[in-house]
């Protein structure tokens, strides 16, 4: 049986305050959301100011009100920069006597129904700990398993290990389905990385010591859970950005499609399919900044985490082995930012091919329109020449025909003055035919 003293569970989990493009009413309902999650009468007080830590309520640390007098606790909500913490600790509030392991499945309840399902959350870690009781045989892994598979019973144990102020320290975590949709994976419910830890002291002294580190934790897995998000955001950006390219080119193929004069797109169609293409493009150009953004906040985060875990080794000092926490760090720099990097550059390609199908798009526009305005024209010319031919004629036909002297001299072409009009009208006609065959001639 595996048993330990003391048990405890905390959570931290982080939630947004304000990102890109953020309204001060989405700041502000924010706000509200991370305050639900603490007593009603909390007296809560989060300036407008930018800090890099900044406690959030008097007193600072507040007590977790449990149904069940076996269990204390508390709540510790911080702010980092633009990010809200919280810290829920639930433990068996027994110091001397041991507890098995499952003990832990009555303290995952007991957090989770403190939580306001409305809080989005970007990361959270589940840390489990405790004491073993003095001169214990019991192999550390097994217990730090015992205890995993109490709370966890869905996923595997293959934990990265290490030692921390004389403890055994076990690291389990892995991410979730990156294609998943953008509606599931901004739920609390969905969230996208399974990270626990197990810290198991060999007596009080240790597990007291390692109170000191809250602080610690706190700042180092808010960046840890910052990196992973921005990683999980730039992947369904680039998403994203491949559907605007896709619909992008199905606009394109339809320009393309009917080349001859009787089946081209009218002017009005190409230019909604060019407006269309255009307004694609715009969101296609915001979700590549998008991109570059999710790239600075993981740099950002990567220093200040290396930093922080380097702060953390130096205060715990050199019996310490937590070589295992620089493994995401590694991976980080191996594979994410080189993959982000990668998707600007091949989407900044596309970025430019889409470009030039809008030029393209756009003169085949103009000159279709220009073709259809010489045409138009020269069917102004023709019809202007035929009109005013016919009028130049018809008037003076009239008077010359109503003069005695015609008959002496068009005796063989009474047509002329008995249908004055339609004589016009058929000169007009072949003035019009000269004029298209001489406008045509000076074209070629």
């Amino acid at each position: 049986m595996s048993d330990l003293i003391y048990p405890t569970l905390d959570l931290f989990l982080y939630a947004l305050k304000t990102s890109l493009n953020t309204t001060d009413a989405e700041t502000q309902k924010n706000k509200a959301a991370f305050l639900a999650q603490l007593p009603p009468d909390t007296q809560f007080n989060d300036p407008d100011i930018e800090t890099e830590y900044l406690e959030l309520t008097h007193p600072v640390q507040i007590d977790l009100n449990s149904n069940k007098k076996t269990l204390g606790g508390y709540y510790y909500p911080v702010r980092l920069n633009d990010t809200y913490g919280l810290q829920i600790d639930c433990s068996i509030n027994n110091q001397t006597e041991t507890q098995p392991a499952k003990s832990f499945t009555i303290l995952k309840p007991e957090i989770e129904q403190q939580l306001n399902k409305e809080l989005v959350t970007i990361g959270k870690t589940w840390l489990l700990s405790g004491w073993l009781p003095e001169n214990s045989s019991q192999n550390p892994e097994d217990i730090a398993k015992d205890c995993y598979y109490a709370l966890f019973k869905d996923t595997y144990w293959q934990p990265e290990k290490g030692t921390f102020l004389e403890g055994k320290v076990f690291e389990i975590w892995r991410s979730g389905n990156i294609n998943q949709s953008r509606e599931k994976v901004t739920t609390p419910s969905n969230n996208h990385e399974h990270h626990v830890i197990i810290t198991l002291y060999p007596h009080r002294e240790s597990a007291e010591k390692a109170a000191e580190f809250y602080k610690d934790w706190m700042g180092l897995f808010c960046y840890r859970s910052k990196i992973s998000w921005a990683y999980w955001q730039s992947r369904l950006v680039k998403e994203s950005l491949l559907n605007h390219y896709k619909q992008i080119e199905e606009n394109r193929k339809i320009t393309n499609i009917n080349n001859s004069w009787q089946e081209k797109q009218s002017i009005a169609n190409s230019r909604k399919i060019l407006n269309n293409i255009d307004n694609i493009l715009q969101q296609y150009t915001i979700d590549l900044l998008n991109l570059s953004f999710q790239k600075q906040i993981i740099e950002i985060n990567l220093s200040n985490y290396q930093l922080r875990l380097a702060l953390i080794q130096e205060k715990a000092g050199q019996n310490n082995q937590l070589d295992f926490l620089e493994k995401f760090s590694v991976l980080a720099n191996k594979k994410y930012l080189p993959q982000i990097t990668k998707d600007i550059e091949n989407m900044q390609l596309g970025l430019q091919l889409l470009e030039d199908t809008i030029n393209a798009t756009r003169s085949r526009i103009e000159v279709e329109k220009a073709e259809r305005d010489r045409k138009f024209q020269e069917l102004v010319a023709v019809a202007g020449s035929v009109i005013a031919t016919t009028s130049l004629l018809q008037s003076p036909a009239k008077d010359f025909c109503g003069k005695e002297s015609r008959k002496d001299i068009f005796p063989k072409i009474p047509y002329f003055c008995d249908y004055p009009f339609s004589f016009s009208l058929i000169v007009g006609i072949i003035v019009g035919f000269i004029v298209w065959w001489l406008r045509k001639r000076l074209r070629s």
